[in-house]
């Protein structure tokens, strides 16, 4: 009965281990004396069984005791010293004759239960004055052995008797024991709940169903309730729509029925205060004070939330401008073209700001912004109902709006914004907008090729100058996509060294020899065939590519001068393009220099052709680089002359070597204002000591004309086509060894 009841307290009190083991020995004491008198009593057989039953008990008892109290002084009895104990006591037990057992018996129990109550004392000795006395009274349990030393079975009745008195006694003990540890354990575990809760940013709140038992301050203050008393109590009787009480009893009793083991939930809750927060919860089943309660866990998402909101507002709109971007318009488009089966029409207005860059440079960034803004404001207030305004970046803008109805509307709209001054802090401007319009599903069905067509249309509309407007064509969006196509093949076939060099002979106008070649860059492009050059220059000047195509063919160019040198031990100059992009270049004469040592090329074997134009239009930078080439060694030629605007100021103050008549003045010859305008070249030429070339030569006619004008070079097809590097090589074999060209044979000696 005692060990009993104190496995109840173990029962109720699991962190009393303690009292489980003494349990154990107590009932394993009660059961070795049963099995005594069982022994005593029962007949053969029986007596024998009832005697190892005694024997297995009273090792057991003296086990947990030893166990209960380790635990109880705050020790562990190790597995294996358990299995030692349990040797050696079965052997001190087992191996005396029958006769002596009896005797043995009280004292091995008498010698470990002595012994293990001086441990006892000794360990407890810090401990309550009612944990102490557990040790002494061990001693005297042991102590009460000696009647049956002494007397055998004659001391048996007082053995039993004190036994269960001091069992009794000590059992007393050992409850309250367990019961001061368990207060004490529940008193910790309060006063950690209190230090957890007290101080955490989570609101904790206990309910039991009906009333609110406990709330943390965290949790009075997300309700906007300051720490008072009875604060707790006040929870429930906030509205519904602040604490959801009927709710939270709904879930209090799914937990406690054992159908829901963890409950979360989020919503918007208006607080105390009046103010809305965002609020998590988490709920689960716990023990309160001995009686099934509900903990919740309330966090305050508001701040997370409204972060979470900006980042993602940030996202989603520009930031100068407040409006959507293009995500934004990607997201409508998607909805309009793939979410709208009913097929609606829609009308998409790509706008962009004409010469915008220019206004930045010379009104600065800041008043760029502030219009950017006032025109943003504008396009806003002229919209119609339903209609949307996002901002695609920099100067662009975009309207998306239902129908196509009143899409001249819009436009009209448009127009009248763009025609009315924008008023800043800086003053008062006019700007001018190209548009490209494109209609849902009559231009397009698919949201990325609405938007093409769009911006197709309004590149097409920057053709007009002022403010237009532009609407979609097929045409435009093909136009579009090829000049794409080819830009990428452009930088592929650069990349790829699909572009080399051409060469076409320059010849005396007199004697027909060989005095030169100019390198022509000739593409063709795998799988498509030869690409004219004046598209794919056009294409490298439009996009920036011009400057790595001109490197890489002056360093051809120079590649091919160094092989006619190795293999001939002489050459005549080439002559190579410049573009204007190339000769502002600062580090274009080091490009020049480095080609040239590269290959080892003197600079007298290198001509550079320049176009008129480049010249007029920056003067100044022009002849600082061409005044550097000169020192380098290098000729320089003006090529296209008689096209632009020279004038006999910019000649004379140019270091040039060569000008090359443009063959739109050459195509006339011979007639005679024709012949009149080069002969005019020529003196002029002759005046500033340069050599003068005519290039388009295709007749004998041509050839004649130019030579007795006073033309010194001629270079055209009449002569020669640009030709690969291996038919040059003929013609550079034949003119080092001084023979005339044949087409200048019956040209020769004429006047």
């Amino acid at each position: 009965m005692l060990g009993a009841v104190l496995l109840l307290v173990w029962w109720r009190h699991r962190t009393q281990a303690f009292a489980r083991d003494l349990a154990c020995s107590t009932m394993a004491a009660g059961l070795s004396s049963a099995s005594y008198y069982f022994y005593r009593h029962a007949p053969p057989p029986y007596e024998q069984l009832a005697f190892a039953v005694g024997l297995c008990a009273t090792i057991l008892n003296l086990l947990f005791m030893s166990s209960g109290v380790m635990r109880l002084a705050g020790r562990r009895l190790h597995p294996v010293a358990a299995l030692a104990m349990l040797a050696a006591m079965a052997l001190v037990l087992i191996l005396p004759s029958y006769a002596n057992k009896l005797a043995y018996w009280p004292m091995v129990v008498l010698g470990v239960t002595c012994g293990l109550g001086a441990l006892a004392a000794w360990w407890m000795r810090g401990a309550s004055a009612l944990e102490r006395g557990v040790g002494p009274m061990l001693m005297v349990l042991g102590l009460n052995q000696l009647p049956l030393v002494y007397a055998g079975e004659e001391g048996l009745a007082a053995n039993l008797f004190l036994s269960t008195a001091l069992r009794t006694a000590l059992v007393c003990v050992l409850l309250f024991a367990a019961l001061a540890r368990s207060a004490r354990e529940a008193r910790k575990l309060s006063a950690r709940f209190a230090l957890l809760t007290e101080h955490s940013q989570q609101g904790v709140v206990v309910t039991d169903g009906r009333r609110i038992l406990h709330a943390n301050p965290a949790a009075l203050a997300i309700y906007g309730l300051a720490p008072a008393l009875g604060a707790p109590e006040r929870l429930a009787q906030l509205p519904e729509s602040s604490f959801s009480a009927a709710a939270l009893a709904g879930v209090h009793r799914q937990l406690q029925e054992g159908t829901l083991a963890l409950a979360n939930w989020e919503g918007r809750r208006k607080v105390a205060d009046g103010q809305w927060r965002d609020l998590r919860f988490s709920a689960w089943r716990i023990d309160w004070e001995g009686e099934s309660a509900t903990q919740l866990l309330i966090t305050d998402d508001t701040e997370r939330i409204a972060s979470a909101r900006e980042l993602q507002h940030q996202a989603s709109h520009d930031e100068l401008t407040g409006l959507p971007n293009r995500s934004v318009l990607m997201e409508r488009l998607a909805q309009c073209c793939l979410a709208d089966r009913s097929g609606a029409p829609h009308t998409l207005v790509v706008l962009n700001i004409d010469r915008f860059k220019l206004f930045n440079q010379s009104q600065g960034h800041l008043a760029g912004d502030r219009v950017l803004q006032a025109f943003a404001a504008k396009l806003r207030a002229a919209l119609a109902p339903g209609a949307e305004l996002m901002r695609l970046g920099g100067d662009e803008f975009a309207i998306l709006e239902p129908g196509a109805a009143g899409a001249r509307e819009m436009a009209q709209r448009l127009r009248a914004v763009c025609a009315q001054p924008l008023a800043v802090a800086d003053g008062e401007f006019f700007i001018d907008a190209s548009m490209g319009m494109a209609v849902y599903p009559l231009n397009a069905a698919e949201p990325d090729a609405l938007l093409r067509a769009a911006n197709a249309a309004m590149y097409q509309a920057k053709r007009t100058p002022g403010t237009a407007l532009a609407l979609a064509e097929q045409r435009f969006e093909l136009m579009s996509s090829q000049a794409l196509e080819q830009e990428q093949a452009l930088r592929k076939g650069i990349r790829n060294q699909e572009i080399h060099l051409h060469f076409q002979p320059k010849v005396d106008a007199t004697t027909g020899r060989l005095l030169a070649f100019e390198a022509l860059a000739r593409w063709h492009r795998p799988g498509i065939g030869d690409i004219s050059p004046v598209e794919f220059i056009a294409i490298a000047e439009h996009t920036g590519l011009i400057a790595e195509l001109g490197a890489m063919l002056l360093r051809e160019a120079c590649r091919q001068i160094a092989l006619w040198r190795a293999a001939f031990g002489e050459c005549v100059p080439v002559a190579v393009n410049v573009s204007p992009v190339q000769l502002l270049d600062p580090g274009f004469l080091q490009l020049v220099e480095q080609a040239l040592a590269q290959h080892g090329v003197p600079a007298r074997y290198l001509t550079l052709e320049i176009t008129e134009s480049a010249a007029v239009d920056n003067l100044d930078d022009t002849r600082l680089q061409l005044q550097q080439l000169r020192e380098l060694g290098v000729q320089v030629a003006m090529d296209d002359f008689g096209t632009g605007f020279s004038s006999l100021s910019m000649l004379r103050n140019l270091p040039l070597h060569t000008l090359k008549i443009d063959r739109a003045l050459i195509d006339p010859l011979p007639a005679a204002d024709a012949v009149a305008v080069v002969r005019a070249i020529c003196q002029l030429a002759d005046a500033l000591q340069l050599r003068v070339v005519a290039e388009g030569i295709e007749t004998s006619a041509h050839a004649l004309a130019a030579r007795l004008a006073g033309c010194h070079e001629l270079q055209g097809f009449h002569f020669a086509r640009p030709m690969p590097p291996q038919e040059a090589t003929q013609w550079l074999r034949l003119g080092l060894e001084g023979a005339p060209t044949p087409e200048l044979a019956g040209v020769a000696g004429q006047d």
